[in-house]
C-alpha cells in the first residue's frame, strides 16, 4: 500500500469514525434525555449547557479514539 493510498484511507477512515460518534453521542444524549427527571444518577449532569457539553463530548471522544484505534489495529494487521 503506497503512502498516498494510506492517506487517503485514513482521511476516509476520520470521516466516517466521526459520523459514528456523533451518532453514538447523539443517541446516548436521546436515551439519557427521556430518562424520568427523578433519577438521580442520569440527570446530575444534564442540569446545565456544560454538563450537557460534558456528557455529549466524553461519550463523542471515547467512541472517535475507540474507532480510530480499531481502524489503526486492523491496517496494522493487514500489512
Amino acid at each position: 500500500m503506497s503512502r498516498v493510498e494510506e492517506m487517503i484511507g485514513t482521511c476516509c477512515a476520520v470521516v466516517i469514525c466521526l459520523i459514528c460518534a456523533a451518532t453514538a453521542s447523539y443517541t446516548v444524549f436521546s436515551i439519557l434525555i427521556r430518562q424520568p427527571i427523578s433519577n438521580p444518577f442520569v440527570w446530575w449532569s444534564l442540569d446545565s449547557y456544560t454538563g450537557f457539553a460534558t456528557v455529549f463530548g466524553s461519550v463523542f471522544l471515547f467512541s472517535f479514539c475507540v474507532l480510530i484505534g480499531l481502524y489503526r489495529l486492523a491496517l496494522r494487521r493487514a500489512r
